[in-house]
């Protein structure tokens, strides 16, 4: 004790020597704290890893990034997106495209692909490379040309005869010669054109094959020091008509709501481990109500000798949270083993979150001094002579 000079470290190896004594009473409450604690780890770590994935889909084009997509079936002017872009300061660049979806035809092959017109700013916009042969110029202005996605050229290949550059594909009633290929592009989250399924033409003559005359869309690159608020009022006023209404996104804004719902259901997720987490609790208390019971005469002869009551509260207050400490740590490693395990099943990639893992131990710990709380205090209210005499 204090008195005689035992610190925390000393009474830390005690309370593991005691728990050690307990036996299977001292496993079965590590259980139930493991439990908790690895599935408040495992429901957290998949939302992070969710939420990383949500991420990626904002990596390709960047967070300065405006979405520009056009009310039911109207078109805006591909020409005044552009025109507003270079008035603007705060803007880097704007990629006007318009969208519909038919049949691609490849010799006897067909597949249903995403017709997309586009100017060459999509390239810088979407950040797209090629696989194989080039990508659009500005010298494809009304040419028949297309640069196929990977999953298109995939689709329209046969053994021995590869769709690629060369080749021809039909998009309706017009043949297109294709100058490239795509490398595989991961899903864009502002972006509406799923480019692995696509079939890139020059938007300048896109109305042959397109059902509107205009652009559908726009992806619109503002400098990092813009206001994204004031650019979404901007741009929604100046490209909507009556005729033809826009609406305008960001990505910052995207992204802050999907951080809140995140934490909304990290919260959630956090309350469903916990009632598992409570039980191990009880479990711990359980287990230090018993010790206290088996132990009144040591308890008793350490109080004789002079050991305080805030003492022996901070003796048994320890084996708790050793205990629970314990459990914690333990329900880190399966809880990061149950994640990797879920991962094998879900479209994710494995990734540990630390602030996962500290989060598990620490409420670990919490359960552990709250529950043991009690079991101390009736610990250090044994009277010396009582517990000596019925020991």
């Amino acid at each position: 004790m204090k008195g005689r000079g035992v610190g925390l470290a000393e009474l830390a190896l005690e309370a593991l020597a005691n728990l050690r004594g307990q036996g299977r009473r001292s496993v079965l409450a590590l259980l139930g704290v493991v439990i908790g604690s690895a599935s408040i780890v495992a429901l957290m770590n998949i939302a992070h890893i969710a939420q990383l994935e949500a991420m990626k889909s904002f990596r390709q084009t960047g967070v300065e990034v405006l979405s520009v997509q056009s009310e039911g079936a109207g078109a805006f002017d591909p020409l005044l997106t552009e025109a507003l872009v270079r008035q603007d300061q705060f803007a880097v660049m704007a990629a006007p495209f318009a969208v519909t979806s038919l049949d691609a035809f490849a010799g006897e092959k067909a597949s249903s692909v995403m017709a997309v017109g586009v100017t060459p700013a999509i390239v810088d916009m979407a950040g797209l490379t090629i696989s194989a042969g080039r990508m659009l110029r500005e010298v494809d202005d009304c040419s028949s040309v297309a640069v196929l996605g990977q999953k298109v050229a995939v689709d329209l290949s046969v053994p021995g005869a590869a769709v690629g550059p060369g080749s021809v594909v039909h998009l309706g009633a017009y043949g297109f010669t294709v100058v490239g290929t795509l490398t595989a592009v991961p899903p864009q989250a502002l972006s509406p054109i799923q480019f692995d399924s696509a079939v890139l033409i020059p938007l300048a003559c896109a109305r042959r094959i397109l059902p509107g005359d205009g652009a559908t869309g726009a992806m619109i690159r503002l400098r990092p020091e813009a206001d994204t608020a004031a650019a979404v009022a901007r741009y929604t006023a100046a490209l909507s008509t009556p005729q033809a209404p826009v609406r305008v996104q960001d990505a910052k804004t995207m992204i802050e709501a999907m951080k809140k719902q995140m934490a909304m259901l990290g919260g959630i997720l956090v309350a469903i481990g916990s009632i598992s987490l409570l039980v191990g609790g009880v479990g711990v208390m359980n287990v230090m109500l018993m010790t206290v019971m088996e132990r009144r005469r040591e308890i008793g002869l350490r109080a004789a000798i002079g050991a305080t009551p805030g003492e022996i509260r901070m003796m048994f207050l320890i084996e708790a949270v050793v205990l629970a400490l314990g459990g914690g740590l333990l329900g880190d490693g399966l809880g990061v083993g149950m994640t990797w395990l879920a991962t094998l099943f879900l479209p994710f990639d494995f990734a540990v979150s630390w602030t996962v893992l500290l989060l598990g131990a620490g409420v670990a710990t919490g359960v552990g001094l709250v529950f043991g709380l009690y079991p101390a205090i009736a610990a250090s209210r044994i009277q010396p002579i009582e517990a000596l005499r019925g020991g």
